[in-house]
C-alpha cells in the first residue's frame, strides 16, 4: 500500500513530455493566428494609406486645376511672365504644365502671390527606379519657361501613369491634347478636364481611377499685377 502511494504522487517523465508538448502546439497555433493578424492588418493599413494617396492627389489636381488661369498681357520687351496650359504626351507619359491661382503663402512676409507654375507628371520613385511614382512640381513665381523650376515633390507612389482629356466647349468634343499657344487653343483653357490615374495595387494589379472637373475660367484675362500691352508671338 506504501509503493501504491508513493506511485500515485507526481508525474511521470512521459506524462509531463505529452504536457510540454501540447502546451507548446497551443503556443505555436497561438502565435501563427495573432501574427496572421498583424499581417493583415499590416496589408490593411497598406492599401488604406495607398488609396488615401490616389484619392488626395486627385482631390488636390482637380483643386488646382479649377483654378487655372491664362493671361495675355505682359510687357512685350521683357516677358518676365507667361502664362500656359499646356497638356502633351511625351516618352514617359502625359504631363500637365499650367499656371494657376492655387498658391498658398507659408510665410506671412514672402514675396509671393495666390499665382504659380504647376506640372503633374509621371516618373521614376527617386528610392526605387523599378517602381513609379506621380509627381507634383510648383513654382511659386510664374516666370517666362512656365515649364521649368520649382521643386518637385513626390505624390503617390506605385502610378504607372496618369491621363488627360479636355473637353473643348468650342467644338464640344475632347480632347487628347491642349496647348493654349497653338493656333487651335490660343488663349483658351477647356471647359473640363477628366483625370485618369493608373495605380498598382498591394497584389500588383492595375487599377483604375477616373474624375473630372470644371474650370472657372476659359478665356484669356487681364490680372492685376502683370502690366503691358498683349504682346504677339
Amino acid at each position: 500500500m506504501k509503493r501504491m502511494k508513493l506511485k500515485q504522487q507526481g508525474f511521470t517523465l512521459m506524462e509531463i513530455m505529452i504536457a510540454v508538448s501540447i502546451l507548446g502546439m497551443i503556443g505555436t497555433l497561438s502565435f501563427g493566428t495573432l501574427r496572421s493578424s498583424v499581417d493583415a492588418r499590416e496589408r490593411t493599413l497598406g492599401v488604406t494609406d495607398h488609396y488615401h494617396q490616389v484619392r488626395q492627389s486627385m482631390l488636390r489636381m482637380t483643386r488646382e486645376i479649377q483654378s487655372a488661369f491664362l493671361s495675355e498681357h505682359r510687357d512685350c520687351e521683357d516677358p518676365q511672365n507667361k502664362t500656359i496650359f499646356l497638356g502633351k504626351r511625351s516618352s514617359n507619359g502625359m504631363r500637365l504644365d499650367f499656371t494657376s491661382f492655387s498658391h498658398f503663402k507659408i510665410r506671412a512676409d514672402a514675396n509671393e502671390s495666390d499665382q504659380n507654375e504647376l506640372s503633374y507628371f509621371v516618373d521614376s520613385h527617386p528610392d526605387d527606379s523599378s517602381r513609379k511614382a506621380l509627381f507634383r512640381r510648383e513654382q511659386a513665381r510664374i516666370d517666362e519657361e512656365p515649364e521649368e523650376g520649382g521643386s518637385i515633390k513626390l505624390m503617390a507612389e506605385d502610378v504607372l501613369d496618369i491621363e488627360f482629356e479636355f473637353f473643348d466647349p468650342q467644338d464640344k468634343e475632347w480632347e487628347d491634347e491642349w496647348d493654349s499657344t497653338s493656333m487651335d487653343f490660343k488663349g483658351k483653357l477647356p471647359l473640363f478636364v477628366k483625370i485618369q490615374i493608373t495605380a498598382l495595387d498591394s497584389a500588383g494589379n492595375e487599377q483604375k481611377f477616373t474624375t473630372k472637373t470644371r474650370l472657372f475660367v476659359q478665356q484669356a484675362m487681364a490680372i492685376p499685377g502683370i502690366t503691358g500691352s498683349r504682346c504677339l508671338d
